[in-house]
């Protein structure tokens, strides 16, 4: 194993997953919507759990100079439900319409940690290793195409009351 690489990964790894948190943990005093809200709270404390997991991966690569792969279950399982479940606007639509952009970003941020994860994981030789990538890319993508498909219902719920076919 190339130490010096994988903790390059996996340090780069950990400071984006806690801007991911961050972001999560501020975004959800923002938003309106409830669900928007409840998401962006479990988002950061499954991010939390990314942050502890890497953080550990990096203290065996230090300590030990390997890695193993254990299956761990991504956390919040509640947040795929909930994902999919009917959103209650309380016929604030105004309000909807800042969440929209927000739940754009959080697509976005996720989609570059899957970006991010499945490059890494094709530069290593350690088959440990590219098992954990390829992990925290399977646990990134669920969150990105949950986030991709709660930003599709908000945003045309918001153009169907708004009685207009969006312009993008």
């Amino acid at each position: 194993m190339n130490t010096k690489k994988v903790l390059g990964i996996l340090e780069y790894a950990l400071s984006k997953e806690i801007e991911g948190m961050q972001f999560y943990e501020s975004k959800s005093k923002t938003v309106k919507i409830k669900q928007v809200k409840d998401i962006f709270e479990e988002l950061s404390n499954m991010e939390k759990g990314h942050v502890n997991y890497i953080s550990g991966l990096i203290r065996n690569v230090k300590d030990h100079d390997y890695v193993y792969f254990s299956q761990e279950e991504d956390i919040g399982q509640a947040f795929s439900k909930r994902a999919q479940t009917e959103i209650v606007y309380g016929g604030d639509f105004e309000s909807v319409k800042s969440d929209i952009p927000v739940l754009r970003m959080a697509y976005l941020i996720e989609e570059d940690f899957v970006n991010y994860y499945k490059k890494a994981a094709q530069s290593v030789d350690d088959d440990e290793m590219k098992k954990i990538l390829n992990h925290l890319a399977e646990w990134e993508e669920d969150h990105r195409d949950r986030i991709y498909t709660l930003y599709q219902k908000v945003a045309k719920d918001y153009w169907e009351h708004m009685d207009v076919e969006p312009l993008y």
